[in-house]
Parts: C-alpha cells; structure tokens; sequence
C-alpha cells in the first residue's frame, strides 16, 4: 500500500510549522498555540516511545476534558499507536472492560484522573496497562510546549494503520470496538477540508470542542486544528446545563458549534434563540432531528444549519443536510465527497427511488471493522453484488459497503430521509445504545429474574430507555408485582449505574410477569403498550390541588420522564433526565410554583427531596420579602 500524503497529524504538524503563533486551543483562560501544542505532543510522544509504544500498540487517554485531550491525540498518533479516548467518569466497571478489550499497552491520566482510575486499572488483573500520569509539563521541569517541537524526520502512517478505537453498544451484551485507519480518518478530515472549512465555516477562526471524549464525534471537532481554526472548550458542565452553554457561546464568541439535537432542543426550550443567531455555522449530529426542531432551526436568521449524518463504522460523517437548501421535513442529505450511499433491499440490491430499505454506505471512509470480532465485521461490512447506481457514485462494482441497520428513503432529487432503525438500536442523547447491551446488564443484576428492555419516543422527539422486569423475593413491585418495592427498585438502579453509562440506565417497571408472544417469546410489543398505558394513566391521574412541594416536583418528575414513582433520594439525570428535561422541569416550576429556580441550583441538588426543599425555600423566601 502507499503512504498517505495528508493525514491528521500531519496536518497539524504542518500548521505548527507555518503558523507556530497562532492560537490552537482556548481552554479557559488559557491559550495554547500551536508551537505549544506540537511541542506538549513531541514530549509525550517521546515518553510513550520510551515506553515500547509502536504500530499496534492502544493508548487509552483519560484526562481531563480540555486542551490535553487534542495534545494526547496528537502525540499518540506521533508515536504511530491507536488512540482509545476514555470519559474517566464512566463507571469503573466499564472503564475495565474497554481496557481490557482493546488490550491497551498504557494508559495516560493526570493528577486528577490518576486516583480515579486506580480501582479500573486494578480490576483488569494480569491485563492492566502500564499507568503514565501527564501533568502536561516537560519532564525537565520546564513547561511543555515552548518550541514546535517537531522530529527531524516523523515516522509516516499508512493508509491501513489503526489510528483510533471507539467504543459502541452491542447488542450481545458485550461492547464492540470501531477500528479506524488514518486512511479513513484521513479521508474524513478531507470530506470536512471541502464541505466545512472550505465551504460553510469558511472564514471561521473559532471552533467548539464540544463532543464528549468517548464519542467519535470528538474527532470531527479535532479536524479544525488540520486547518488552521482555534478550538474553544466547553467544558462538561457547561454542555448539560443550557443556561451555562448559552453564556458560554457568548462569553468565547465561539463562531461554529457541533452539537446534538438534544442539546439544541435545551437551549431553544429555554428561550436563547439569539445566542444561536449568534453562531455562524451550527451543525447537528448524533440522533435524528424531530420534526419540531428542525422547523425552528430552519427560521433561525443569520445562522447556517447543517444537519451530519454518519456512524461510527464509518468515521464520524458522510451525509449532510443543508437545512436552508431543504424542504419542511428532517432529511439527512446527501453524501459528502469520497462517500457513497445506497438504498438496499434484503438482496443488497439497491431499490428504487421512493422505496424504503437499509442504508449503506461505501467509501474511503469506511473503518476496518470491530476489534477481536471477525464475525460481526464479515456481517456489516459487506461486498455489494454487482450492478446499480448509488448516490454519489455512477455503478456498483462488488465494492465493500457497511450496513448501517438504518432504515432510509431516497427521493427522486437524490436526498435521503432517514426512517428509523431496522434492529435493536436507539440514540439516546446522541450515543448510540443496543438493546441487547443494557438487557444484558439488568440480567445479570442481582435479583432480576425476567427482564425485556424497550426505547419509547417521547413529545419531544427524544428516546428514553425503559426495562420491565421480574424481581425474584418477596414484597410488591411498582405495578403491584413480586418484586423487592422501592428499596429494591433503588438497589437495582444502583447496581446498574455500577456498570452502564448513565444514559444507559432504563426507568424501571417492576411487573410480577412478562407478556408473552405465541412462539413463547417475551411480547416486546405489549411490553411497551403497557408502559404507554401506565404513563397515560399517571399523568390522568395526577391534579396539583392541595400538592406540597414535593409532591409537585414528583408529579412534573413522572411527567417529564415517564416514570410511575419518584423516591425522596431519586436524582433526576439517574432515572432519565437530561438538559432538555431539566429545562422543562424548570420552566414547569416558574409556571405552576411561581418560582425562578436557577439551572445551576438545580444541577447541584438534583435529587427530588433536595430540590422540593430547595424550592420550598425559594417560595418562603419570596414570601417573606
């Protein structure tokens, strides 16, 4: 294979040669250039070299969301091993097994993740990485970054070379691990080159680094720094509070914003139309746009609007949507450059345009395949026959393509309207989630005897998780069945926190059995009928006449997350709030309890005692003045 002539890091590097002054990373108040960033990633580099690192080797990076994240990139790429990004904060069990399964040679934290990390690290036994904690200064004492930095001669990738892991949902049970070559990557920071930088964010100079650090979309962030631009960090708090994201688009006159559309969905519930007519350039990724959404986005001034579509499987992006140049209803596009799309029937041949089928799509762009996983890898990634047209392309010929398990419509003009998955998979806050994962988990949690794991879409387009299951032992569930009652359902959810990511973790319904179909199967489709039922149920039921505070706050709690009960210690992003909810919650309690309740205050209580006592507080408060 031949050498590629323009991957990231390269890039980068190029960028620090040209424009070594230039501002590369805002991160608070500091501001880090682009001769400080190659220099901080040639020291590591040169430390994970000392440390055997080469061409195959996984160096996972937990450290502090902020300017350390692209330099540890950076240098890893350098030192030419495969990149595995780590949220330090998911839950240690999990941590273990992303270790484990990617057989990571070293693991870089910092002084806050280090201690974090040491309960994960030990769990993973014979396993367990060699630990290199970071402080981003040099290892002579002086800090790190003060020159480029650059080797007189950098080692080269190939195209085939694995530049990072990301890990997904399985819908076994068991996580699966995306392998992405600099090809690919390469190939995504040229499609975005054209689409983005040369295109709808020309002129740009400040980019938002505002995808989480497991995500792949962190890297459609990074591709900002191969041309030139200034990453501005959001740090976590600010991304899930609205309020906060809104003062800090402001504050950092940040002029391009990737961003979900939850997150979005939470600004505009909150009224902050105008920070983003503020913005130059807002683009959508991660989950469908609802209907709603997408009309108010559209009737933004001043503002351009790109709704991205793309898996993991297939780096980051390879639709887009101008929603300008698009009619009343959500479509995802058309491919970018190098990509190739097309609308399979069950024979893999591409059906007619008008007619549904499964989204597939081909290209540069396409990841190697899952690590240790050669049987899913031969199901997804596939050789199409031979003949047809796609879109993007002029004919099929027995080229490899990835079967996304989504459903896709083509229109006579060549844009493609998504239609929903065609298997057990759901985005939930923009991370992607099988089914059979979280079933899995609540199987093999203590006491469950029966469980079935359902997404149900709630008003506001989003997906929320739900599980009904049979608790072995006595005492009444929360729909009347055997099961272990509150203590029990809160001893289940914790166990589960222990070991899902918290948008992984389904509202609980304890039944004392499981419909089933005629094959003998558990009923999925009454499973979530009777969910429905129950939440309609609730909500007819529940009146604010003669309500305390707590009692009102669980009623808009039920409401909001369609849940039958609230205990006094629930905390409300544990049992399925998000920023949008949060949003809702609080305009709920200005417009039924008449009192300003501040996002900040309600992030930093968010249980339902301690936000009713909060409230009440704030009532009395007001009372009195």
């Amino acid at each position: 294979m031949g050498r590629v002539d323009s991957t990231w890091p390269e890039l980068v590097s190029s960028r620090a040669r040209q424009t070594p002054n230039s501002i590369a990373v805002v991160d608070g108040d500091a501001e880090i250039t682009y001769a400080e960033l190659s220099g901080a990633a040639h020291e590591l580099a040169d430390r994970l070299r000392a440390a055997d690192v080469g061409p195959g080797d996984t160096v996972a990076i937990a450290v502090e969301y902020g300017h350390r994240l692209p330099v540890g990139v950076l240098a890893v790429l350098r030192a030419r091993g495969t990149v595995l990004l780590i949220d330090p904060a998911l839950p240690s069990a999990m941590i273990t097994t992303r270790l484990t399964e990617a057989s990571v040679a070293v693991l870089v934290t910092d002084a806050v993740t280090g201690p974090r990390l040491g309960e994960a690290v030990a769990a993973a036994g014979d396993r367990r990485p060699l630990v290199l904690e970071w402080s981003g200064r040099r290892t002579d004492g002086g800090e790190a970054g003060t020159s480029s930095g650059e080797p007189a001669d950098p080692p080269r990738p190939l195209p085939g070379d694995p530049a990072y892991l990301v890990f997904t949902s399985g819908s076994t049970g068991r996580p699966n691990a995306v392998l992405v070559s600099h090809g690919a990557f390469a190939a995504m920071v040229s499609a975005h080159g054209t689409v983005l930088m040369e295109s709808a964010a020309a002129g740009c100079e400040r980019f938002a680094l505002n995808n989480p650090a497991s995500a792949d979309a962190v890297y459609s962030d990074l591709v900002a720094l191969a041309h030139g631009g200034t990453l501005v960090v959001a740090p976590p708090p600010v991304r899930r509070d609205p309020e906060a994201l809104a003062g800090w688009i402001a504050a950092t006159g940040v002029e391009v914003l990737d961003a979900t559309p939850t997150q979005i969905a939470a600004l505009l519930a909150d009224g902050r139309e105008a920070v983003l007519e503020g913005l130059r350039l807002l683009v959508l990724g991660g989950e469908a746009v609802p209907p709603a959404l997408w009309t108010r986005l559209r009737e933004l001034t001043g503002t351009r609007v790109l709704n991205m579509y793309g898996p993991t499987e297939c780096t980051v992006d390879v639709m887009c949507a101008d929603l300008s140049e698009s009619g009343p209803e959500p479509v995802i596009g058309r491919p970018l450059p190098g990509s190739t799309l097309r609308i399979l029937g069950a024979d893999l041949r591409e059906v007619a345009p008008g007619t549904p089928g499964q989204i597939a799509v081909s290209g540069p762009q396409l990841a190697d395949g899952y690590l240790n996983n050669e049987r899913l890898t031969a199901e997804r990634f596939v050789t199409l026959p031979s003949g047809g047209d796609g879109v993007g392309s002029a004919e099929v010929s027995g080229e490899r393509a990835y079967l996304t398990g989504d459903r896709g419509v083509r229109e006579p003009d060549g844009v493609v309207r998504f239609l929903g998955r065609i298997d057990n998979q759901v985005q939930i806050g923009g991370n992607r989630v099988e089914l059979g994962e979280v079933e899995a988990a609540l199987g093999s949690a203590p006491r469950v005897g029966q469980c079935c794991v359902v997404a149900l879409t709630e008003d506001d387009g989003t997906a929320t998780l739900h599980a009904a299951v049979v608790l072995t032992g006595g005492g009444t569930g929360d729909d009347g069945g055997a099961g272990a009652g509150a203590d029990g359902v809160a001893a289940l959810v914790a166990a589960l926190s222990a070991t899902l990511a918290p948008h992984m973790v389904p509202r609980l319904h304890v039944w004392p059995s499981l419909p089933r179909a005629a094959t003998g199967k558990t009923d999925t489709t009454a499973v979530r009928g009777r969910i429905l039922a129950s939440r309609q149920d609730t909500a007819a039921g529940a009146g604010p006449e003669r309500e305390s505070v707590e009692q009102s706050v669980a009623r808009f709690w039920r409401e909001l997350l369609g849940v039958e009960t609230v205990a006094p210690e629930d905390d409300f992003f544990a049992i399925g709030g998000n920023s949008l909810r949060a949003v809702k919650f609080v305009l709920r309690v200005r417009r039924e309890l008449g009192v300003e309740f501040p996002m900040t205050r309600f992030f930093a209580g968010s249980t339902l005692g301690g936000c009713a006592r909060a409230i009440d507080a704030m009532r009395k408060e007001t009372a009195d003045a």
